[in-house]
């Protein structure tokens, strides 16, 4: 059989009958419609760049990441280095973005959720060029550019500054499909295309591991061009699969770095599956009903699984009717396909965060489903003009509607207080909602309002299975109060409850050191050591500083090293070395500890202060009197006779 020019099959097809000039005139159009949509994305979204940063991943990706604190060149290898995980994912490119801004703005929050947002324009421009390449229609980029823009489903992805991974991987995931669509739909598949194609799924997986499943969309694309799925066209896809492979395998390693891989094992295989099979339904019913929106959405207990079962059997329903009905529907097949293969990751037929569905989880998926809903609607009304106007005017009634619903879900975001309490008036009992709020509270020493907010939280296990969570902040909350007692019975409650959990077991060892119980302490952070995984900077560290308290220098000294190891820019481990080396006498190894820990923080009084006595003791007077001069800028508390010590050794040696 003579083989078909790929190029000839495409003028064939029904979406390229239009003429150059038409095409001309529809890319200008393309260009100005985009462009609207983009201003008012913008607009929807603009609430966000007034928003803080939030205790739902924030603090873990930007806040508390000792990660991102430098640019160094060993730094963003360590960055990318296949065993660095950040909350049990990785995803180097997203880090580095987060390096790159603390480099520039610190943890002012402004910028993290601007650039979240350029990245959403980008994405939208990209998409619309997608959409107009696959179909040369107008009216369906139009439709599904304004849906993939503004819909409330995208708020998630967008306003959440931790959420960067889900625009920066969106980015590139939809060049890769842009690259292939040239490489496919151009004659003699020109190399070049092809090749960018697998860069920018490499760029698109270094950002967010969910890019996995990036192979199986290129296939759809096949599909749309020949109209039919083709063997012949499964070896170039091999490389993508190799990625996929190569990335699944560290994203495997990565989740079973944290709880993740425990949170289903409640959960019979049944159940799992139906949880799957609930969740395309789920999503569907956000798609046409995207209100009451949460962050956050717990299992069911055991007596709440009849609606899961309902939205699994509705699942299996309209899977068979699009396969049965459907099937010769090229548009509809494109888009359900592209839906199914992108989404299924989440679904938790494997566990992936600790949620039964996310917002987040649609930002690409959705993408399948809003091009059936721009097909239809297109053919809707370039075929039947009674109906062009209703439809219009509908359409745009609706994206007024969804983007001032996006608006309003961006103002919930504001802070952890709007947030929380938000989804505590989607879902009252969510004991998870509790937990953040009064960790929020912690934050502000509100520690008796946390408490109640925290015990009420404590209602609601049967939805909540981390609940060891809330009595672990308890515990802290009662460090805060001052009743240690009580402090430790919360967090002997969360340790028997999870014994992998690492936070109670290292709240309770710092509570034992400040009562000055040192072999305790040192036993906790020694079992945190030897049987968590991965290992912290901060177990050592502390360990570290009980051995000091025992006057087991050799030991700390070792502690001290492991610590800096594990984090090279550890300040503090740097400063207790130095006063540990000081302690035994040796200035020169104290000072040398300080100017590391000064080099690697942002100007602590106490370092300053304690160097100032080194060189003190040194007769080195000049520096120890500019040290304890920036002390005292910094607010440390610089005794008096210091500084008349230093003066009078200035004196004696005839410097001012």
């Amino acid at each position: 059989m003579k083989k078909q020019n790929p190029s000839k099959k495409i003028q064939k097809t029904p979406h390229n009958s239009k003429s150059d000039s038409e095409i001309r005139a529809d890319r200008r159009k393309l260009f100005i419609w985009t462009g609207a949509i983009m201003v008012i994305a913008f607009i929807c979204f603009i609430p966000a760049l007034n928003n803080e940063l939030v205790n739902w991943d924030d603090y873990s990706y930007i806040r508390n990441n000792p990660v991102i604190r430098s640019l160094s060149a060993d730094n963003i290898a360590h960055i990318f280095n296949t065993k660095t995980f950040i909350v049990g994912n990785y995803h180097p490119l997203t880090v580095l973005s987060y390096a790159i801004e603390y480099k520039l703005t610190g943890l002012k929050p402004f910028l993290y959720h601007f650039d979240n947002l350029i990245l959403h324009l980008f994405n939208i421009a990209l998409f619309a060029w997608m959409i107009w390449l696959l179909t040369k229609k107008m009216n369906a980029t139009f439709i599904s550019t304004a849906l993939f823009a503004f819909h409330p489903m995208r708020v998630e992805s967008v306003v959440w500054a931790a959420e960067r991974k889900d625009v920066l991987y969106t980015f590139f995931f939809i060049l890769a499909l842009i690259s292939y669509i040239f490489y496919s739909a151009k004659p003699g598949r020109q190399i070049k295309f092809y090749i960018c194609s697998l860069y920018f799924m490499l760029l698109s997986l270094l950002s967010k591991g969910q890019a996995v499943v990036l192979p199986l969309t290129l296939f759809l694309i096949d599909y749309w061009y020949q109209k039919k799925f083709s063997l012949r066209r499964i070896p170039d896809k091999i490389p993508f699969f190799i990625l996929s492979l190569l990335f699944g395998i560290i994203a495997i390693h990565a989740q079973a770095s944290s709880l993740t891989t425990q949170r289903l094992i409640s959960h019979p295989v049944v159940d799992r599956i139906m949880f799957a099979f609930y969740n395309l339904s789920a999503y569907l019913y956000k798609l046409v009903f995207p209100y009451f929106l949460s962050c956050y959405y717990s299992y069911p207990a055991s007596g709440q699984m009849g609606i899961i079962y309902a939205g699994a059997g509705f699942s299996v329903i309209l899977l068979a009717l699009i396969f049965l009905r459907y099937r010769k529907n090229f548009s509809v097949m494109f888009g359900s396909l592209f839906y199914i293969f992108t989404i299924i990751i989440v679904i938790q037929l494997l566990p992936v965060g600790n949620a039964i569905i996310a917002d987040r989880y649609t930002y690409i998926p959705y993408i399948g489903l809003f091009f059936i809903i721009g097909m239809l609607l297109d053919k809707v009304i370039s075929q039947k003009s009674k109906w062009q106007k209703p439809v219009t005017m509908l359409l745009i009634f609706q994206f007024l509607i969804f983007a001032g619903t996006s608006m309003a879900q961006s103002m919930f975001w504001k802070n952890n207080e709007t947030l929380w309490k938000h989804v505590i008036s989607v879902n009252p009992g969510e004991g998870l909602a509790y937990n953040n709020l009064a960790v929020d509270y912690i934050d502000k020493k509100n520690y008796d309002t946390a408490v109640r907010l925290l015990i009420k939280g404590s209602r609601y296990k049967e939805n909540y299975p981390e609940i060891y969570h809330i009595y672990n902040n308890l515990g802290a909350a009662f460090n805060n109060l001052g009743d240690d007692p009580k402090a430790l019975q919360y967090y002997d409650t969360a340790i028997s409850i999870e014994p992998r959990f690492p936070d109670p077991l290292f709240n309770r060892g710092l509570t034992y050191m400040k009562l000055e119980k040192y072999d305790e302490s040192i036993t906790d952070f020694t079992n945190l050591i030897n049987r968590i995984v991965p290992k912290e900077a901060k177990w050592y560290y502390s360990r570290g500083n009980a051995y000091k308290k025992k006057n087991q220098f050799d030991n700390a000294i070792a502690d001290y090293n492991m610590a800096i190891q594990l984090n090279p820019y550890y300040s503090e481990a740097y400063l207790n070395m130095g006063n540990l080396y000081y302690n035994i006498g040796d200035l020169d190894k104290a000072l040398f500890y300080y100017d590391l820990s000064l080099k690697y923080s942002n100007g602590s009084g106490l370092t300053y202060l304690n160097r100032s006595i080194v060189y003190l003791r040194k007769q080195d007077y000049q520096h120890a009197l500019s040290d304890a001069q920036t002390a005292i800028s910094l607010k440390a508390n610089v005794p008096p006779d210091l500084l008349r010590e230093i003066k009078a050794g200035l004196a004696a040696t005839g410097k001012k």
